[in-house]
């Protein structure tokens, strides 16, 4: 009889459409309007949903900034909010019922074919029972009774046979074991294959109150469906516990309370967090199921609360078993939903008073805070896009009749498209202070804020479903009200036009409010009760006015000299880093007004969070620029790492771009270029400054580019003395081809290249080795053979596509199944400085040097002598350090190349082909190797010298001097002498030979190098004339 007279009320509300008043001064709303924004709201939600099912189904979540799947288990975990994700598609189950509602039948027969077909539950996970039954298998419940409703009315989905409602008794009867405890209080937790027995579970004891009843609503759906009671017995004895767990002198519950004692753990009260639905679940089981003790009960409790906690239209937390003695100065967001509540109950004059002083603290700061303090200001910044306070703005507009209520959810469209919008959906806020946007889209976002901000300007006739035959549970799912009539039925029946004609007049007058004495004949009350309120938010606390902004740290520009002007004003004073970074600092008494100092404040606060969010980004891995260029007659491949970009073309994998290099005219590309009809087709060179990055970028597709260099206007800056530098966009990415960034020192490779080379010829593409470190690189293979003609010898420079020839990195790759070399050894030759050795080598410097060289001594061949070395020299560096030798890891000693010369020498002199490996194919590699131990220019050209002498002293065979790779060259030089036996002349003259040309190659090395020389090399004013032999790998020069 209940559900209804429950229908009754919905149809005198639901009625009020016929009759909308329009004389409420600036708040009417044409229907023009009505209808433009029913469509926007409908678009929101398909660009939530559509991004979602492209870019995340089947996982449960889609990350909307990195526009990425949400896994349990596979993203890293965020604390106990994880436990809402099961790997059971729980967006695209719980927004079952909103493609019913915004009538896409054709979709919603698609989306139940997916569940069907690939979302299972026998998954070893633990998952909320709470966020579970609420959207799981709620979202379950409704898709069910939807599929069979339009059935009955349209003859749509003939195939479906109730396989929803199977998998909804499947997930609840997994949550069952939460239920076995003594007082009937179901755990918080619940692992759906393991049930209780899972390891985490053994320390559960603790639940909140709307946690434990917040159940009977589905699990009473389930029974009646099925047939089976245990569901709404199991959630009824939860409700009798809590009952009788009220503090009987207040009537109030207490917020957290131990599932086998039923004991208190937290006593204070409210209609918030921790607490809220399970007051809502009273009122709408009553409604659903018709059961009377639960409206009684709901009444003793909504008496408390408006006696208690209920302050004005303020709703404070109270000690329950101290009513009077408020427990916290703070709301949180989710008494959001207590006005819509209050609408069902009937009290609608608290019911407009709350819901009004919710909008203007969400007016001053664009969002409900998840916590705000009661003088409205900002507790907690963080809003998630929840749906409670759309909610009770869609139950007051339907209640009357009022546009001003219409004009609030447009204002809340607006405030979803203009700071929560990205391409990829909908972002939550981290901070409503800010704006900054956090990487997270939960499934209510689709479930409830979309379907409540559509269903506010949807008139009855443009839905195909009456909503007035169902209830709303918390997650905004549709139950029927039929449910009272059933018990064992499977098919949902449709409405009994006769047995609700025959229904009492005065039974509705009980169970139901009466609009008629609510409102008589007055269609601005709503008005009236808001006209006092007016300003209430801004009156309480009014030195804290609402700013108006001059510039946020999202849109700062360091090259505008607006922005540097405004932030002069708000105290802020900027210094440039020699890194091109900037340091900000703020002092409150620089700024030119009290206002602009607060402003100030926000900007830093704003700018923090930037901060952190571009750390919290997913993992943008460095991109390279290569090209080729002749020097000496040799093909030389030049690769130097660059910086990605956060918008445009992704140069992942096997994804490049090649073309011809041109520098933009003006350079930093932020005007007209003056060379536009160079640009098509070319990666063009632009500067840093002046305007964003994504905006140059533009430019220059809108030319025809096909990349962009961008170079930084900071002198000297490198990868050496600078982290990576990613670019970013301005939150929308409308960019297709790539832009990468280049520090001044590194660029300077490519420019010169361009000034020597005009049609020179690029490419931008992913970084070969990311386990390598930074470095420009030019890698040059030198390959000796001997010609048939007078023994003439042919220098051949080959390059060695995606190798860098950094010393560790290419013995990686050329031993990578004999030795295991570990990322501190990358580091080691990159950085030019110390390894980080593991803990478990300890810090026994002695046993580490020892370790060296037993290493040195037992390695075979050239590359693992070049990592011994590596290992010798930090090892001895370490022991420098530790006695006290030298200053710091990493600084050069002549005593420590002297040593490690002596020791190349002992090592080769059994096998010089060794030598002549490290003096030819890895002499690049050798050098390195030798000028991280050396002080000075002087020592690794005397270490070179006596090398090279070494080598000539040793009485060589002819096949030994070949190259060891080229047979064919042992063959040919043989045959040319004559006999096995040779002459000692003529292989004292092929040494020779060797010799100038290896001298050749160090020479050309260190011309190469020159430009790159440190200036700060302790050695540098000794040996001024003296070419640098830097090499190009090491990090100091990129």
């Amino acid at each position: 009889m209940c559900s209804v007279s429950y229908i009754c009320f919905w149809f005198t509300v639901g009625a009020s459409w016929l009759v909308v008043n329009t004389s409420v001064s600036g708040n009417s709303m044409s229907e023009e309007e009505r209808l433009r924004l029913k469509e926007e709201a409908k678009e929101m939600f398909y660009h939530a949903y559509s991004s979602y099912m492209d870019n995340a189904y089947p996982a449960d979540e889609l990350m909307p900034l990195s526009c990425m799947p949400r896994w349990r288990g596979v993203d890293q975990s965020r604390g106990d909010i994880d436990d809402t994700l099961g790997n059971f598609s729980l967006t695209l189950v719980d927004s079952l019922d909103t493609l019913v509602v915004m009538g896409d039948i054709e979709e919603f027969d698609r989306a139940l074919r997916l569940v069907v077909r690939d979302v299972s539950f026998d998954n070893d996970v633990v998952v909320s029972v709470f966020e579970t039954n609420i959207r799981m298998v709620g979202g379950l419940l409704s898709g069910h009774v939807l599929a069979e409703h339009l059935n009955q009315l349209y003859g749509a989905l003939g195939w479906y046979r109730g396989e929803l409602l199977t998998m909804a008794r499947d997930l609840a009867t997994r949550l069952l074991p939460a239920f076995n405890t003594t007082t009937g209080i179901p755990h918080a937790k619940v692992n759906l294959k393991y049930g209780m027995k899972s390891p985490k579970l053994q320390s559960s004891r603790d639940t909140c109150t709307a946690c434990a009843g917040t159940i009977i609503l589905e699990f009473a759906a389930l029974s009646r469906l099925t047939g089976d009671p245990i569901f709404e017995e199991k959630a009824r004895q939860a409700l009798d516990c809590l009952w009788s767990q009220r503090h009987r002198g207040s009537d109030l519950v207490g917020t957290v309370l131990n599932v086998h004692s039923g004991d208190w753990v937290r006593r204070d009260s409210g209609v918030g967090a921790g607490i809220d639905s399970y007051y809502e679940y009273l009122l709408k089981a009553y409604v659903l199921l018709g059961d009377e003790s639960y409206l009684e009960r709901f009444n003793k409790h909504y008496s408390a609360v408006m006696k208690y906690i209920s302050q004005g239209p303020m709703l404070l937390d109270v000690h329950m078993h101290r009513p009077h003695t408020t427990s916290r100065n703070f709301m949180d967001a989710l008494l959001a939903f207590w006005p819509g509540l209050q609408v069902l109950k009937g009290d609608i004059k608290p019911a407009i008073e709350t819901h009004e002083m919710l909008f203007q603290v969400i007016q001053r700061h664009n969002f409900l805070p998840e916590a705000f303090t009661t003088d409205f200001q900002v507790h907690w910044g963080q809003h998630p896009l929840r749906p409670e306070f759309l909610e009770s703005t869609y139950l007051l507009y339907l209640a009357t009749d009022d546009p001003y209520y219409l004009r609030v959810g447009e204002h809340i469209l607006r405030s979803l498209q203009k700071h929560a919008w990205v391409p990829c959906g909908y972002a939550a806020v981290k901070d409503v202070r800010t704006g900054v946007h956090e990487d997270r889209m939960d499934s209510f976002v689709l479930s409830e804020t979309f379907k409540y901000l559509y269903l506010l300007f949807a008139k009855p006739s443009d839905l195909i479903i009456d909503v007035d035959h169902f209830i709303f549970t918390t997650e905004a799912h549709l139950l029927p009200l039929s449910l009272a009539r059933l018990s064992n039925l499977t098919v949902v029946p449709g409405p009994d036009p006769q047995e609700s004609a025959q229904d009492s007049d005065v039974e509705y007058a009980r169970s139901c409010p009466n609009a008629h004495f609510l409102f008589p004949g007055r269609h601005e009350f709503a008005e009236t009760i808001r006209r006092p309120l007016k300003n209430f938010v801004n009156n309480v606390c009014p030195s804290r006015k609402t700013l108006q902004r001059k510039l946020r740290a999202s849109e700062f520009q360091a090259g505008n000299s607006r922005h540097m002007s405004l932030l002069r004003d708000m105290g802020i004073t900027i210094m440039a880093l020699p890194d091109g970074r900037v340091q900000l600092l703020h002092t409150s008494s620089n700024a030119k007004s009290s206002d602009d100092a607060e402003e100030g404040l926000l900007f830093m606060q704003e700018m923090i969070e930037l901060s952190k969010l571009q750390q919290e980004q997913p993992e943008n891995p460095p991109r390279v620029v290569s090209f080729q260029q002749e020097i000496d007659g040799q093909t030389v491949v030049t690769t130097i790492q660059a910086g990605p970009a956060q918008f445009g073309l992704d140069l992942k994998g096997d994804v490049q771009v090649r073309g011809t290099v041109v520098k933009a005219s003006p350079l930093r590309a932020c005007d007209q270029l003056h060379n536009k009809g160079d640009i098509k087709e070319k990666i063009v060179i632009i500067e840093r400054g002046d305007c964003m990055f994504i905006e140059k970028a533009r430019r220059l597709e809108a030319l025809g580019a096909v990349g962009g260099i961008v170079l930084d206007n900071t002198p000297g800056t490198s990868a050496k003395s600078s982290p990576m530098f990613a670019m970013s966009g301005d939150g929308t990415d409308d960019v297709s081809i790539p832009l990468v960034f280049l520090f001044s020192a590194d660029a300077e490779l490519l420019m010169n290249a361009l000034d020597k080379q005009p049609d020179l010829e690029a490419v931008l593409s992913d970084f070969p080795y990311k386990e390598s470190g930074t470095g420009s690189v030019e890698e040059v293979q030198l390959d000796l053979s001997a010609t048939a003609e007078g023994g003439k010898e042919t220098k051949v420079a080959e390059s060695e596509e995606g190798l860098l020839p950094q010393v560790i990195s290419i013995i990686n790759k050329r031993q990578k199944e004999d030795e295991d070399i570990s990322g501190d050894d990358l580091v080691t030759v990159v950085e030019g400085q110390q390894a980080t050795h593991s803990e478990q080598e300890g810090k026994d410097y002695s046993l580490k040097f020892q370790k060296a060289l037993t290493e040195l001594e037992n390695a075979n061949s050239a590359e693992e002598i070049l990592v011994a070395a590596v290992h010798y020299v930090n090892s001895r560096q370490e022991q420098e350090v530790a006695e006290g030798n030298i200053l710091k890891a990493g600084q050069p000693s002549s005593a420590i190349i002297t040593e490690l010369q002596g020791l190349l020498i002992k090592k080769t002199s059994s096998d010089p082909s060794l030598l002549k490996s490290l003096l030819s194919v890895h002499l690049r590699e050798l050098m390195a190797v030798l000028q991280q131990a050396s002080p000075s220019t002087s020592d690794l050209d005397t270490s070179l010298h006596h090398l090279l002498n070494q080598l000539t002293a040793l009485t060589l065979k002819p096949s030994v001097l070949d190259h060891p790779r080229n047979t064919a060259s042992e063959t040919k030089l043989s045959h040319q002498r004559g006999s096995p036996k040779g002459d000692h002349n003529e292989d004292r003259k092929l040494e020779e030979q060797f010799s100038e040309v290896i001298q050749h190659q160090i020479r050309k090395i260190r011309k190469q190098f020159e430009h790159t020389a440190d200036s700060e090399d302790v050695s540098a004013n000794k040996d001024r004339d003296s070419l640098q032999t830097k090499d190009l790998d090491r990090k100091d020069e990129l």
